[in-house]
């Protein structure tokens, strides 16, 4: 179903879903953002700068393979974001990225019951190592945005093709957001720069 189960029609243009396409720049912007603020959460800017412009292309000009770009970099910014400050951490950067990669291509209907299963770890791993209040802040507005996004995809309750507040757009907002918030907030257990 690709794009189209994220409610925006999909116009002939450059920016297929305009609205979706366009609030994928809030991951660039994060991204930025975090490594300007924190260098050591330099990774978790990567990520986030990779899942906007995945994001963009699936939404935007909609290549043959954007949907791939997309899924890979989502599951990869999570698995990041999973990995601070752990023994693993340096795996969840490019080994990670590139398993992915060749996973979600040689089955493209794993990605979505990766992503599921990634996520649960990763907010079973963070809430594991930091309970703060900002943490669980941050994957409470996650929570949020993500339930917000699903009610409006294709055949949801708030779902409207034509309009150009768009629940998928949203969660882009929310989720870079989040991400960028989460690695600033999430407590680094070591003193090293990474």
């Amino acid at each position: 179903m690709g794009a189209a189960a994220d409610c925006e029609t999909i116009g002939a243009g450059f920016l297929g879903q305009p609205v979706n396409s366009l609030t994928t720049i809030a991951f660039l912007v994060a991204g930025a953002v975090l490594i300007g603020l924190r260098p050591e959460r330099k990774w978790v800017g990567i990520g986030l700068a990779a899942t906007g412009l995945g994001s963009f292309l699936f939404h935007g000009p909609m290549p043959a393979g954007s949907e791939w770009a997309h899924d890979v970099t989502l599951a990869w910014l999570i698995t990041i974001v999973a990995g601070l400050d752990s023994r693993w951490e340096r795996l969840t950067r490019l080994p990670t990225l590139l398993a992915l990669a060749v996973i979600f291509a040689l089955f493209p209907v794993a990605a979505d019951p990766v992503a599921v299963v990634i996520t649960a770890v990763a907010v079973l791993t963070i809430l594991g190592r930091d309970r703060s209040r900002p943490v669980l802040a941050s994957l409470l507005l996650l929570a949020v945005v993500a339930a917000y996004g699903r009610l409006g995809a294709t055949g949801g309750p708030l779902c409207d093709p034509g309009s150009v507040f768009q629940p998928h757009a949203v969660w882009h907002l929310g989720a870079a957001f989040t991400g960028a918030w989460l690695a600033l907030v999430y407590s680094d257990r070591s003193t090293t720069s990474r």
